[in-house]
């Protein structure tokens, strides 16, 4: 799905039989002055009927989907090239990176634009596949800005417009033609003069080491040859836009079991390119990709418990002094809380100070407890908040045996929070099942990066126990890093991956997140280089981040092939301050105001590292990190404390911590966009409560959370879930869910394709007492009332057009279908489903809970 700051979708309020506002899409153009050089050689596509992703690495990749005849999905690259000329060392002089040809053209094509298709071919009865034969349209609207400023005749294809037809069919007797028709006010006209067409290559095959597919491959250059259209080329013209729209149609074929491979750009499930109407089209705008901002602050607050009254905080920072200085924080990795209590206070405060501003309350990750006799060591000591929403998260113990010293007395880790990034929650415009425009409220799953917050073993940086115990825990972050990001499970031991004692993590399995870069914020207790020092002369550091232990230097096949993205791990080794050195992070047990000039000269211990993605090498990630993140390491200090220091003796205020604050600002961006729901393939749907939080205090703990039922309505055909082992702690997330398919009690088929129906989902929130047991309030709606559409969640899905809405209930078969809100529409995307949070409002009792249910269609693949 396409977001941004402004709404895209726009269907819904255009006129009926009228196009909506064509969809955007940044193709940030190649240029050899900026990204190519002899030393860094760029990556660009060979016309030569093999197509490999990452030949169009600085490109974006599109799923083509078959709305009409409901077969496998394909693969659609866009590519452009930009400057003028490529210089003969600085391009394609070799394979950068795995499947791409050892064999390329050199130098580089200028000025072009490629396209890359891979269409799956029809099978027989047998399951042999065959040779089919298409047609593929391309339109290219020369002159974008008119169009979309709707001047006078250009709602029609004018002179300097083109419409390029490939016939092909493929086997022995294969054969290819290529057509070009341009504009004449009302639809096309063939091309008089040969010079007018747009210089255009095609070559499809069926390569042997992909023969479940047909590859195309066409090269346009984007400029006319006629001088009195040049003011129409795309990469030269103000306006640095160019409207474009394929459609791809298979032939029907004898012993074909199914048609297959039809697809379309733009990838709107109800609206196909008209020929005549390049409103219909895409915009492609040759600009920078659109980032997704995001920033990371890393904090050891030295926090001892209060048991250790003989041993001094790390600094004159309490609970309130913190939370002053990390409210309006995105997402915040604080360590060293070591009290259950305090760190309810911290969240507290902040969200109080939050609340002072307006801002909304920042969710969090973290050990409550409210066993007055546990050891307040035993925790990890941290605190991992988020401004945006936390989708999933959970809390990993080291083993047991991986410590020494002091630092046996607790139970460090890492806790793990899956944050929405801001564009999970960019409004879209969609259409309810009666054809009205509504606001989605949804959370779109797709949208999210995973975030880890650990602290490790202190002591001795040279070789020895403190070391050896230090590289078995990051041994294990990295194992556990990896079994979150792949999605799961976490409740068994599957070495590397090893269960620490009193882990959280949610039930059952989710969505993968190797296709985007993850996040480590940590007090590593490593001492690291800084800026442009060697890491040869950290050896601790160098082993760290190699591949025995976090193993994060290496590049991935995309970073290779590419050209456009950051391939940073350690974020914050370079200040964006005056002096790139000024990055030391441990102030010493004693500091004073006076220390903020000698960062240079102290050590580094506290990080912020990248994890790249790595779902699948020789393809596109779905997320890459945009180049140049930048950070900044700083001291904090207490107005109200004082201290004595220096010769002569002087007083200056206190440091806060015995750490510097360290702030990471990224920007991400998406270089795959998603498949869309498509009627004519069958679905699996799944209804899952991903998490609850007991509201009845601000900080309570802990609740006794289980469930009678979890249920899911389709055709007339009812499952229903129990899950009645009882859930501890203030905020669980425990997957409860129920879903079509197999693995059901009965037979509870998927929704088949062209299904019209609707699907209705709910669940109920209990919380185990002594006495009897409380049905917990998690809708606004209910008040203090006591019938399930009073207390619970009830969501439709109806399949007539991708929606989901939140209901009134379910007394009656009317209240299925009285809407209270537009989650959204899986036409609009949502490809790892959708979310919604809801809170109940029961001022009797107080028994309230935030909870996030979890909706998800999913495309089954194709028989």
């Amino acid at each position: 799905m396409q977001r941004g700051p402004i709404l895209l979708a726009l269907a819904s309020l255009v006129p009926a039989g009228a196009f909506a506002a064509p969809h955007v899409t940044k193709l940030p153009p190649q240029n050899a002055l900026v990204q190519c050089s002899p030393g860094a050689p760029c990556t660009q596509p060979t016309v030569d009927g093999w197509v490999p992703p990452l030949e169009y690495a600085d490109g974006k990749k599109f799923p083509l989907q078959d709305y009409v005849n409901g077969g496998p999905n394909g693969d659609l690259f866009l590519y452009v090239a930009d400057n003028a000329a490529y210089t003969w060392d600085e391009c394609n002089i070799g394979p950068q990176a795995s499947g791409i040809p050892s064999v390329q053209v050199n130098p580089c094509h200028s000025q072009s634009l490629f396209i890359g298709l891979r269409i799956p071919r029809p099978k027989n009865a047998n399951g042999n596949v065959l040779n089919p034969s298409g047609l593929i349209n391309v339109w290219l609207d020369a002159k974008r800005g008119d169009t979309l400023q709707q001047l006078v005749g250009a709602n029609a294809p004018r002179e300097e417009d083109r419409r390029i037809q490939l016939r092909y069919s493929t086997g022995p007797q294969g054969l290819t033609t290529l057509s070009q028709a341009k504009g004449n006010g009302t639809g096309w006209s063939v091309l008089s003069d040969p010079n007018d067409a747009w210089a255009t290559t095609a070559v499809v095959k069926t390569p042997s080491a992909d023969l479940g597919h047909v590859h195309i491959e066409l090269e346009i250059k984007l400029r006319p040859s006629q001088a009195a259209i040049l003011d129409s080329e795309p990469l030269s013209a103000a306006v640095r836009k160019l409207g474009l729209a394929i459609n791809h149609q298979p032939f029907s074929m004898a012993g074909a079991t199914q048609t297959v491979g039809g697809g379309r750009f733009p990838n709107i499930p109800n609206q196909p390119p008209a020929d005549t109407l390049p409103m219909s089209w895409e915009t492609l705008e040759f600009k920078d990709p659109t980032p997704i901002p995001l920033s990371f602050t890393m904090w050891n607050v030295g926090q001892m418990p209060d048991v250790t009254f003989w041993i001094d905080d790390g600094g004159s920072g309490e609970i309130d002094t913190v939370a002053k200085q990390i409210f309006k924080k995105e997402v915040a990795c604080i360590s060293e809380i070591w009290m259950s209590h305090e760190r309810g206070e911290l969240i507290e405060k902040v969200n109080a100070l939050r609340a002072a501003e307006a801002l909304p309350p920042m969710q969090a990750i973290t050990e409550l407890n409210d066993d007055i006799l546990q050891p307040a060591t035993e925790s990890t000591g941290l605190v991992l908040l988020s401004s945006q929403q936390i989708l999933e998260g959970g809390v990993h113990h080291f083993p047991s045996d991986m410590c020494t010293g002091s630092d046996c007395l607790q139970d460090k880790g890492v806790l793990w929070a899956r944050i929405a990034t801001p564009a999970a929650t960019v409004p879209v415009i969609t259409n309810d099942d009666t054809g009205a425009p509504r606001v989605s409220t949804g959370t779109d799953y797709a949208e999210f990066v995973d975030v880890f917050c650990t602290h490790v073993n202190a002591g001795e940086n040279s070789p020895g126990p403190d070391t050896d115990a230090r590289e078995d825990q990051l041994f294990d972050i990295k194992a556990y890093v990896q079994q979150v990001r792949k999605g799961g499970p976490l409740n068994a031991n599957s070495f590397p991956y090893l269960l620490g004692d009193d882990d959280v993590f949610p039930h059952g399995t989710w969505p993968s997140g190797m296709d985007r870069p993850a996040f480590l914020l940590g007090d590593l207790n490593t001492l690291g280089p800084k800026a442009t020092q060697d890491d040869n002369l950290f050896t601790p550091y160098k082993n760290m981040v190699g591949p025995n232990f976090l193993d994060i230097t290496g590049r991935s096949e995309f970073e290779k092939a590419n050209t456009l993205f950051s391939e940073a791990r350690d974020l914050a080794r370079t200040s964006s301050g005056a002096d790139p050195m000024a990055t030391g992070t441990w102030l010493s047990s004693v500091c004073s105001d006076n220390v903020v000039n000698e960062l240079g000269a102290k050590d580094r211990l506290d990080y912020v590292l990248v994890f790249p993605p790595a779902e699948n090498t020789t393809d596109f990630p779905t997320f890459a990190l945009l180049k140049e993140p930048t950070a900044s390491v700083l001291p904090h200090f207490d107005p109200d404390s004082s201290i004595l220091t220096g010769f002569p003796l002087e007083e200056r205020q206190q440091c806060l911590s015995d750490h510097a604050m360290v702030d990471v600002n990224v920007a991400l961006t998406r270089v795959k966009d998603v498949v869309k729901y498509n009627r004519a393939r069958e679905h699996r749907l799944e209804y899952s409560v991903k998490q609850v939080t007991d509201l009845e205090t601000a900080s309570g703990c802990c609740a006794d959370w289980f469930t009678p039922r979890v249920l899911m309505s389709v055709n007339g055909t009812t499952l229903i879930n129990s899950f009645m082992n009882v859930m501890e702690d203030q905020t669980i997330y425990p997957n409860w869910s129920v879903r079509t398919g197999p693995g059901s009690p009965f037979a509870f088929p998927d929704l088949a394709a062209g299904f019209m129906g609707t699907a209705n989902m709910t669940s109920a929130l209990w919380e185990w007492d002594v006495g009897p047991n409380d049905h917990y309030d998690s809708i606004p709606e209910g008040g203090s009332g006591t019938t399930v559409d009073q207390k619970d969640g009830h969501f439709t899905f109806f399949g007539s057009t991708a929606t989901v809405r939140r209901v009134k209930g379910e007394t009656t078969a009317s209240d299925w279908l009285s809407n209270i809100e537009i989650l959204g529409s899986f036409m609009n995307g949502y490809e790892n489903g959708m979310t919604l949070e809801t809170e109940g409002e029961d001022t009797d009792t107080g028994n309230n809970a935030r909870v996030r249910h979890y909706i998800h269609v999913k495309e089954l693949d194709a028989p």
